[in-house]
């Protein structure tokens, strides 16, 4: 929550001195603050902490106290009975050590008065060190720690989740961000266009007053004008669908998204002999391999899964502990309340120790084996999920490498083309002032510079797009340190390089 915290001051101080229009990393900006999907991924991330806490709780000292009076009145004849006062107090520590060693010290005050016989009270202390090594089931790290360990993979597994998602939202925000650049670019060709038709009609009407031109080319050109009206009206309601769209995916509600300025960078730009030939294909592979989160979180999770299959297979062991606890004992004639403590360091006639061996033995022992068949299901899982994902990556990034290829390519001859049409355009111009060619020729010519126009838009977001997917498929698209990692304006703009995350 913290990286989430940190960009909802960035967006702050980008509201307070915003440009006019709406750069992409600012729409980044603020889909990682208002998305509901990457605050989701961020309390997994948060409850996997959390379950990563628990998990080390077993390895916490413990400490025991207990302090209990009884008063008991215990009948020996029809006429007598014996009356005993005890004041007990216990205090001790169990602490379990990541190896499967375990330690309980402990300390027993107890003193005894028996009210009858009309003696003093007596005071006694016992030291005990408890010291229990399992032998079988229990010992090592491997068997002790798994769930401390399978947890800390699980953690850095969500981490990977969050950041995957990320990606995703970054992808998607981004594509629709260039939609709507389009769908603005589209609508100014439109526009332009509407303005030319507007300008020759009005030409029109001035030579037809002069008798220069006969009335009845005045319909063509109506019918040109109405056309690119019809067409301008189609572009606006095209790029008001896409600004909904746009602020749809980023999080916004109605009013944020009806005052949401229109996009101001440019598309990105990438020349053909830029991008990387066919053979360079493997190494985007394995690219996206090393880099992409998604495979990254699975081997983590299978990581997790052999920890907790080692820890299954010793839970098939019996339980056989050596323990071992040394001591000692004191004794005292009670005195005041400072005396009750004295046991413990006068009267001690010498140490004692005690050894055992405690075996415990499932007889049939299901549970033990019924957690190994989970867990290596669960492993045959993790591993054809890995396999999957190493068979898409192969699939997706050539396709993704390729379509930059030909995007680039194409939005090169669309240029071309828009540049050879604006001379046509220029020189049936002044061919009609020669008199050498007519309005429809003219007109026709114009038609032809719009579509190449329309062309060279669609084909300039055709190549932004290819780049987002080439950069997510390869796992460049989130970048940096941090559990959401980073983003700035390259990696959705280049071509990924071969470089460290």
């Amino acid at each position: 929550m913290s990286v989430l915290l940190a960009l909802s001051c960035g967006v702050a101080a980008l509201a307070q001195d915003a440009p006019p229009g709406l750069t992409l990393m600012d729409a980044v900006r603020l889909t990682l603050v208002h998305d509901p999907n990457v605050a989701i991924e961020a309390a997994r991330v948060d409850s996997a902490r959390g379950a990563l806490l628990i998990a080390s709780g077993i390895f916490d000292p413990v400490v025991v106290s207990r302090l209990s009076q009884a008063n008991t009145r215990v009948p020996k004849t029809l006429s007598t009975h014996q009356d005993t006062r005890i004041l007990e107090s216990t205090f001790g520590v169990t602490e379990l050590f990541r190896t499967g060693l375990q330690l309980e010290p402990q300390i027993l005050l107890d003193r005894a008065q028996d009210a009858g016989a009309g003696t003093g009270a007596v005071d006694t202390g016992t030291v005990t060190f408890q010291i229990r090594q399992p032998l079988l089931r229990g010992r090592g790290r491997a068997a002790v720690q798994a769930g401390e360990l399978s947890a800390q993979r699980e953690v850095a597994a969500t981490e990977l989740d969050l950041r995957q998602t990320v990606a995703q939202r970054v992808r998607t925000v981004a594509s629709q961000y260039w939609q709507m650049r389009a769908a603005a670019n589209n609508l100014e060709v439109l526009r332009v266009n509407e303005g030319s038709a507007r300008e020759l009609l009005a030409n029109t009407r001035k030579l037809i007053q002069a008798d220069q031109v006969p009335a009845a080319d005045l319909v063509q050109l109506e019918a040109s004008l109405a056309s690119a009206e019809s067409a301008r009206i189609g572009g606006e309601r095209d790029l008001f669908g896409q600004r909904q769209g746009l602020g749809r995916e980023i999080g916004l509600d109605p009013a944020e998204i009806a005052a949401l300025p229109f996009p101001s960078d440019p598309f990105p730009a990438v020349r053909p002999e830029e991008v990387p030939p066919p053979p360079q294909v493997p190494r985007f592979i394995a690219l996206a391999l090393r880099h992409r989160a998604d495979v990254e979180a699975a081997r983590q999770r299978e990581t997790g899964l052999e920890i907790q299959r080692r820890a299954a297979e010793n839970a098939l062991l019996p339980q056989l502990d050596l323990i071992f606890t040394p001591g000692y004992s004191g004794i005292a004639d009670a005195g005041n309340a400072a005396g009750f403590f004295s046991p413990l360091v006068r009267n001690i006639p010498g140490a004692g120790a005690t050894a055992a061996l405690a075996l415990s033995l499932p007889i049939l022992n299901r549970n033990a084996r019924g957690t190994l068949l989970q867990i290596d299901a669960a492993r045959r899982q993790g591993l054809l999920a890995v396999d999957l994902l190493a068979k898409g990556i192969g699939a997706d990034v050539p396709a993704a490498l390729d379509a930059v290829g030909r995007d680039a390519l194409q939005l090169a001859k669309a240029r071309e083309a828009v540049g050879l049409f604006e001379r046509t355009v220029a020189n049936e111009e002044k061919k009609l002032k020669g008199g050498t060619s007519t309005l429809l020729d003219l007109i026709t010519q114009r038609d032809r510079l719009v579509a190449a126009r329309q062309t060279e838009v669609a084909a300039e977001l055709a190549l932004a797009l290819s780049l987002l997917e080439l950069r997510f498929q390869t796992g460049t698209l989130v970048e940096g340190g941090g559990a959401a990692g980073e983003v700035d304006l390259a990696h959705l703009t280049t071509l990924p390089r071969e470089e460290a995350r």
